[in-house]
């Protein structure tokens, strides 16, 4: 029996646990946590012992996890290392909420496909969006996945069932922008009745960033000679981490926000010298020097449409607004998608390809100013035979 901790391929950071046990060989990827990959083949390890001396019955049903049970040991051995908090969170409510109740008192290697269908179904007629009901499949695909490669069951259930089902997440993305006047109708109703949000809506409004990346915004991260900020990392509950899409991008800044940014971090300056404290917070935004909740600045957000008359919308229309604006300002759709972090130029123009007006009629009607076209004639020889040409 052998049962050793390998990073493959060398230099990766990847750890993988490698089992030889009784002319078997099995390969389980454990992820960049070497003391976790250590601690998984010590626990393998001790389970095949006690199995090599007749102390675990292999056949013994008591052994076989609950899916509650299995599902914690999931979300606590697996996604609260390799995902991101928010994700863990969202998956340990989606579970609590929706699964666990219906399917959590079953053995892991019990549920079947029938099962899976009637959590599904009931979910729909109970009217919960095919997006919730998506991240439920995903979810639960995700616990019955993992206990396939520690091969507790043989397939997974889930595999291909909202398929079958038809019921897909719309791929339609919905958004609800603010025009050029209700966005400066906002901000003013903002800077009259709430001064100390004003520079974060205005930072919002001006480059489009998402809610995390404003909270975790550092002195640091602004090039006020060249006038961008540099967005790498995003802040929910107090808790940084990558962008979303990992990767670290340079949002330009208008002059306006780069001057009202300026007269904040003098504000800032002051607040600490009154307050005695050696140096400014580092993060831009926040409360008493801690990061603000995002709940909270949704609050504020909501005050503010409230005072300026404006109807109700998320505050990551905000995002929208600023795409929508520079879209039909006649910008290009690369800069649009650099500016927000999109991964691909193509999600830019599926979410915002309708919104630049008469871009399509402009180009035809290019047509009707150009000039009749002239095509040079070949120059006609004397004598020169005929083709006859097959119709």
């Amino acid at each position: 029996m052998a049962v050793k901790v390998r990073e493959k391929p060398n230099g990766s950071g990847v750890w993988w646990v490698f089992i030889d046990h009784e002319g078997k060989r099995k390969a389980k990827k454990i992820g960049r946590d070497k003391k976790m990959a250590q601690d998984v083949a010590k626990k393998i390890e001790a389970q095949l012992t006690l199995s090599d001396c007749g102390l675990v019955d292999k056949n013994d049903k008591s052994k076989t996890p609950l899916f509650k049970d299995y599902a914690d040991q999931w979300l606590e051995g697996y996604i609260k290392h390799m995902r991101r908090h928010s994700t863990y969170q969202r998956y340990r409510d989606v579970l609590r909420m929706y699964v666990v109740p219906v399917i959590g008192g079953m053995f892991i290697d019990e549920i079947r496909r029938g099962d899976i269908r009637s959590l599904l179904l009931s979910l729909f007629r109970k009217g919960l969006s095919r997006s919730t009901i998506c991240i439920v499949r995903d979810v639960t695909s995700g616990v019955m996945g993992y206990a396939v490669d520690e091969e507790l069951v043989v397939v997974n259930p889930v595999a291909g069932i909202t398929r079958r089902l038809n019921l897909g997440r719309d791929k339609k993305i919905h958004i609800n922008p603010l025009n050029h006047d209700e966005v400066e109708l906002f901000l003013g109703a903002c800077k009259s009745h709430y001064a100390d949000y004003y520079p974060f809506f205005l930072c919002a409004f001006r480059t489009g960033m998402r809610l995390g990346e404003l909270l975790a915004l550092r002195w640091g991260d602004i090039d006020w000679n060249s006038k961008f900020v540099e967005v790498g990392r995003s802040n929910k509950l107090g808790k940084f981490s990558p962008t979303k899409t990992g990767r670290t991008r340079r949002v330009d800044m208008s002059d306006g926000l780069v001057a009202e940014l300026h007269r904040l971090q003098i504000t800032r300056k002051k607040e600490t010298l009154r307050d005695g404290l050696k140096d400014v917070p580092e993060i831009i935004f926040h409360r008493d020097g801690k990061p603000m909740e995002q709940n909270f600045i949704r609050r504020i957000f909501k005050r503010g449409l409230e005072k300026a008359g404006l109807r109700e919308i998320r505050l990551h229309d905000i995002r929208h607004s600023f795409a929508s604006l520079l879209l039909t300002n006649g910008e290009s759709p690369v800069y649009v998608k650099e500016q927000l972090g999109h991964s691909s130029i193509q999600m830019t123009v599926d979410v915002y390809g309708h919104l630049i007006p008469g871009s399509n009629r402009e180009a035809v009607n290019r047509l009707d100013r150009q000039p009749s076209a002239t095509y040079p004639q070949p120059t006609q020889k004397e004598n020169a035979q005929q083709i006859e040409i097959a119709h």
